[in-house]
């Protein structure tokens, strides 16, 4: 995938509109109408092989035709530290490299409401939005404190339904029936492997003791960290 697949500013101009600064289409060609697209936003600071295993299990598991995954410039629970986002960008479209239904985006905004008012832009034919999920954001995701927690539900399962991964212990969904009217737009799925301690984090660490990496993430994207010198102190933790 070369540099000019990218799409600089697809998204109109008004900084307050979620929008995506950057776009890199699937391989696979445009998704068809009504076709069912798969979101897996993250930090990516590296992508690792979970990523891509997350990626073609939920495919597999819900007969996605695209996947695209979100990095979002400004991240809701955590900072951007390490890698810049163009490092992260690239080590992206390294590590997907091959893949033909998975596409890449930048946004400006992190919240997954707002992820998908941006990706209107990009897919304005009818579809049906799934984002994918670990445990622990998915509980995030639903607890938030919105200002109006009904009417951000409410506009949230309507745009799209969550695809949750079963990640240091199970998914309960919360008693609250603001939530419970909407478990069917919550799906569990299955994965084999375990994915614990296949992390960023983790690359991080090794990374900066001097490890092998080689498990972690695709090969492509071990020899870029390693040419330029990132994760070498762990102390932006």
């Amino acid at each position: 995938m070369s540099p000019s697949s990218v799409v600089n500013n697809p998204g109109p101009g008004n900084a307050d509109v979620p929008r995506f600064e950057a776009f890199v289409p699937a391989q696979g060609g445009p998704l068809p109408k009504n076709g069912r697209l798969g979101v897996l936003g993250g930090a990516y600071n590296p992508i690792t092989r979970a990523h891509l295993l997350l990626a073609r299990y939920s495919r597999e598991q819900c007969k996605l035709d695209e996947i695209i995954f979100v990095l979002p410039i400004i991240l809701p629970n955590k900072p951007l530290v390490g890698a810049s986002v163009e490092q992260r960008l690239e080590m992206m479209r390294l590590g997907i490299s091959g893949i033909p239904y998975i596409s890449l985006g930048v946004c400006s905004h992190g919240l997954f409401l707002d992820i998908c008012t941006g990706l209107q832009q990009l897919y304005p034919q009818e579809k049906e939005i799934f984002f994918i999920t670990g445990r622990d954001a998915a509980e995030r995701i639903l607890t938030w404190p919105y200002d109006d927690p009904a009417a951000a539900l409410a506009k949230m399962f309507a745009g799209f339904q969550l695809l949750v991964f079963q990640r240091q212990g199970s998914l309960d969904l919360p008693e609250n029936p603001l939530v419970q009217k909407y478990a069917n737009r919550i799906h569990i799925l299955e994965m084999e492997e375990n994915l614990d301690k296949v992390s960023s984090t983790e690359v991080r660490r090794r990374t900066s003791q001097g490890r092998s990496i080689a498990k972690l993430v695709p090969r492509e994207v071990a020899v870029f960290i390693q040419e330029h010198s990132l994760y070498g102190d762990f102390a932006e933790e």
